[in-house]
């Protein structure tokens, strides 16, 4: 074959294409280009991405052929676009938010029980994540009609689950591998809980004064002595006829049964120690019958 036949039969060389990017519009639909998730494509998007550290302090390297770029995960199927697109068929398959729950209160009166899970976003071989079985159940004390027996008792229970400035009891739970049965054993937990601290054991009733969780005012050693020495008091200057149910019911007793009740469960303060002039009357009227014995 001589050496003009064989420049007939080369190929001719295949002119390059000019990437997608240069003929793209600027108000095309982007999520048509990127409709689910996908690596990074440098013929898809049209911006000037790069990506990388030379060892030179040199300028990062360009999209075209840039490996950096397909090992980090991108959301450029998650714009804004198409989220509402999302959004917009999700609409016939849901109900309308009730029109009488327009509030954080009557959603809470109406639904005591909170239930808090956490869903993750990652780039790995498995899309699951062992954290995401994790589920915490927080409910009100006050929303379970607990009476003051079983209140104590189911916070005893508790221990540090129950916070008493917001009154909030806390289940978080994560022994099984699937969310569903967390979700169940915190359910079962607090039904167990609840049906528990109404119990009452034998043991129970022979709590005394030093056994309770706080001081009460009312059938204390407290009120009984300040109720002889009132008695005591009224006796000696021929004012016989009042009764423990009127010295009770009075208003000094009562300032003076609050106020010893605080300082005992709370510890002394300015607000605790600071009297009214009734209560302040009332000690007086003790101290001086105590100097005259």
């Amino acid at each position: 074959m001589s050496e003009k036949e064989r420049v007939m039969k080369k190929k001719p060389k295949r002119e390059a294409v000019a990437p997608r990017t240069e003929k793209m519009a600027t108000d095309q639909d982007w999520s048509s280009v990127y409709p689910t998730a996908a690596p990074f494509k440098p013929s898809a998007v049209p911006l000037p991405i790069r990506m990388g550290y030379p060892k030179k302090k040199g300028v990062p390297l360009a999209k075209e052929g840039n490996l950096e770029l397909l090992k980090v995960p991108n959301f450029l199927h998650l714009t804004p676009v198409a989220i509402k697109k999302h959004c917009e068929v999700l609409k016939d398959f849901c109900t309308e938010w009730p029109a009488a729950l327009d509030t954080d209160e009557k959603c809470e009166e109406h639904f005591p029980v909170e239930i808090e899970t956490a869903d993750y976003v990652s780039a790995g071989p498995s899309l699951r994540n062992p954290k995401a079985r994790v589920v915490t159940l927080k409910v009100k004390l006050s929303k379970l009609h607990l009476d003051d027996h079983a209140k104590k008792k189911l916070i005893k229970l508790v221990g540090e689950r129950y916070c008493k400035n917001t009154d909030t009891l806390t289940i978080t739970t994560d022994r099984c591998p699937l969310r569903r049965q967390n979700y169940d054993y915190a359910v079962y937990l607090l039904t167990v809980l609840y049906h528990e601290s109404w119990k009452t054991e034998a043991w129970e009733k022979e709590k005394t004064e030093a056994d309770r969780e706080e001081y009460i005012w009312e059938n204390s050693r407290s009120e009984k002595n300040i109720l002889d020495t009132l008695l005591q008091i009224r006796a000696s200057e021929e004012r016989a006829g009042v009764t423990r149910e009127e010295l009770l019911a009075s208003e000094e007793v009562g300032g003076y049964g609050r106020a010893v009740a605080a300082l005992k469960n709370e510890g002394e303060s300015d607000h605790n120690l600071l009297l009214t002039p009734s209560e302040k009357l009332l000690c007086e009227e003790s101290s001086r019958w105590d100097t005259n014995e």
